[in-house]
Order: C-alpha cells, then structure tokens, then sequence
C-alpha cells in the first residue's frame, strides 16, 4: 500500500489504540464495555489493525530509508502480502508479494512523485477480517506519475483513492488500492479521455450524521451489515450481472460519484443513462467476479472486476473486439432498503492497457506538448 493509501485514511489513531501502544505510548486503560469509534478496542479487528498501521505512515516514518521504515512497517503485514494498484505503464510492476517488492515497486515511485499530501478518509468499513475506505488527498505534484510529468507549477491536485483489506489473523494478507488518475490528469488539462457527460462534483462525504470517518462502530450491529449487504449484493447483481439497465435498487434522488470520464449524477435516471446504458452498449457478453465485499452498518464497499467484450465505443475509444478486464472500486450508503449514495472507481489505464491503448504514454505527450506551448507562450511575450 502506497503512503497515498495509506495515508487516506486519516490520523484517526488516538491514545490507547493497536497503533499508538506500539509506539511506546502507555496504553489508555478503557472503561468495562467501551467502544471505541476511531480504530481501538472494542471495534471491528480488521479497522484495529489496519488504523495500526496507517498511524506508522501518516507520521511518514522513514518512508525512503528501507531498514527503519520496514521495522515500522512489517508488524502490520504477513509475509508474502499482495498488494495490487492500477498502474499500466511505465510503473507496470503487476501485483506485488511482500514489503520488499511493494516498497522498491509503488511506494518509493509514488512519493517520489507526491511527496507533499495531506489525506483524509470519509468512509471506513470493516469486520473482523476485512476493511474498506473512501477518501481523497490534497498533493502538489512535483515528480513524473508514471512517467507522466507534472505541469510546470507543480500543483496541487484532488486525489481519489479507494482500499480493500484482507486480514489473516491479525496481519494484512491482501490490500487492493486504485486512484482516479483519470480525474487526476483532468485537473491539469491533461484531457486523456473525452469529458465525462455529467459535471463531476468531486469527492463528497456521506450526507449523514454517521460519524466521521463513517460509519462509527458504536452505531451499527451486525443485523445493520446485513440488511445492508443484501441490497448491496442485490444491486451488484441487477446492475452488473442481469443488466436491466434498470438501478432498480436505487433512490431516485441520489448522490453517486462516478469515475473520471463520467461526472456526478443526482437521480436515478442521470445514473442508468450516463453509467450503466454506456458499459453495456460498449461491451457484450459482461461477466462479473467479486474479490471482496465488505459491510457496516448502512455503509458497503466491493472490489470486483468484469469481463467484457469491447463491440462498442467506449470513453472515446472505437470498438477493438478485444476481451478486457473493468476493475472497480464501489461503494454505497443504504437507507430503507435503497442505495442513497454511491462512490466509484474505475481502472481505466488499464482498460485501455487491454485494449491496446497505452493511456500513461498518451498523457505524457499532452504534458510535453502543454509544456512547449507555455514555454512558446512565454517566449513571445519575453520578446
């Protein structure tokens, strides 16, 4: 996990938590049946030592020095953890296993090329043996992103991240992360793909009073998470798996935060028209599988991918007849049996990788084409 992932979760580990005892803070002793909300005792394993670990990050403890920054980190993570990113490219390095792989491969590129960020995370999700966050950074970007270079101001840009964790025992097994880097790009003129249909509104929290992160563990019981999960899985289902077209698990007035290259819709309609009419018309013979799905209280989260058949156009790319894998991020507030809000990803570079698109090549010849034309800009009005 990058310290973009991370990090995306916050600073939310307080005095007496798995994260601060580990540091040599005295434990706070709690009182007989508390919950801790933020990550301690008394709250799901999994957003115990997740919160744990990102505590070692965000205080970016020796990040570009392996022998400290590995002490700090390996406690957190089993042996031969995977750890899986979107990124195609020039920062191809695939599915790592272990610290080591992770920390020469994404992590060290990463912050190299983000190294001023400040994160935070609005949903975190979790059981006892998986976890799933929301959130989004502020970075000035100052180094090439997948050989990508950044604007010559260096400036700062709106980062959307998503996590996935697996816990085996008390150690991360398996940790899925994506960014929106399409967003990313657009933020600084680098319009790889088509502008989306809907004007994207950002990355907003959840309308509701269900704690901050959300949702705090002392609100919801398990009965919670499954009435939850029934719509979420049922939804999945419809949207993806039978394809209706319908969103029949839905509201109709709803806040659903789509992917760079779609925008922001608030109905129900806006959604089926602008998301699920478009992936269906673009590629046949869809097929779904789910890695994971996590539950609490009204909040679900699943990182799944889909298999399609690219017959159609699809983000301003012609029809290749190509088989290519859509990893997404998706996320949802349920209330009363309907979806109310919805958050989601998806793995666009490496749709695109699959259909023969190289998207991190594409993005750095607009970045040095939008460097020379300043550069001949600046010239001229010098002369």
């Amino acid at each position: 996990m990058p310290f973009a992932c991370v990090a995306a979760l916050g600073f939310a580990a307080l005095a007496g938590t798995v994260a601060i005892a580990t540091m040599g803070v005295p434990a706070f002793t709690q009182p007989v049946g508390f919950r801790d909300t933020v990550g301690g005792p008394g709250s799901p394993l999994a957003k115990q030592v997740v919160d744990g670990m990102i505590t070692n990050v965000i205080l970016h403890i020796a990040w570009n020095d392996w022998k400290p920054w590995s002490v700090e980190m390996a406690p957190w993570w089993t042996e031969d953890f995977i750890y899986d990113f979107n990124y195609v490219g020039p920062w191809n390095f695939g599915p790592t296993k272990g610290l080591r792989a992770w920390y020469e491969g994404e992590h060290l590129h990463f912050n190299a090329a983000i190294p001023d960020s400040q994160w935070g995370n609005f949903i975190f999700a979790a059981t006892n043996t998986t976890a799933t966050s929301v959130t989004y950074g502020l970075a000035r970007w100052s180094g090439e992103f997948a050989g990508v270079p950044p604007p010559k101001s260096h400036p700062k840009v709106v980062i959307r991240d998503l996590d996935f964790y697996v816990l085996e025992g008390k150690r991360i097994s398996i940790n899925w992360c994506l960014l929106d880097v399409v967003d990313m790009f657009e933020q600084v003129g680098y319009q790889v793909v088509p502008r989306g249909p809907l004007k994207s509104e950002g990355y907003r929290a959840p309308n509701a009073m269900d704690g901050s992160p959300a949702p705090f563990s002392s609100m919801f019981t398990q009965e919670d998470a499954a009435r939850s999960e029934e719509v979420w899985q049922a939804a999945l289902h419809d949207d993806y798996d039978v394809g209706t077209g319908e969103g029949k698990w839905w509201a109709e007035n709803i806040n659903w935060y789509g992917p760079g290259g779609v925008g922001t819709a608030h109905s129900r309609k806006d959604y089926v028209k602008h998301w699920l009419q478009p992936l269906r018309a673009a590629f046949s013979n869809l097929e779904r599988s789910t890695d994971l799905v996590v539950c609490e209280g009204p909040y679900c989260g699943a990182h799944f991918y889909m298999w399609g058949t690219h017959t159609g156009e699809w983000m301003g790319e012609k029809p290749t007849g190509k088989r290519v894998p859509i990893r997404c991020g998706a996320h949802a507030r349920i209330v009363d049996g309907k979806i109310v809000e919805g958050w989601l990803q998806v793995d666009i570079p490496r749709v695109f990788h699959a259909m023969g698109v190289d998207f991190y090549g594409r993005a750095r010849e607009m970045a040095l084409a939008q460097a020379a034309a300043l550069e001949s800009y600046s010239q001229a009005a010098d002369q």
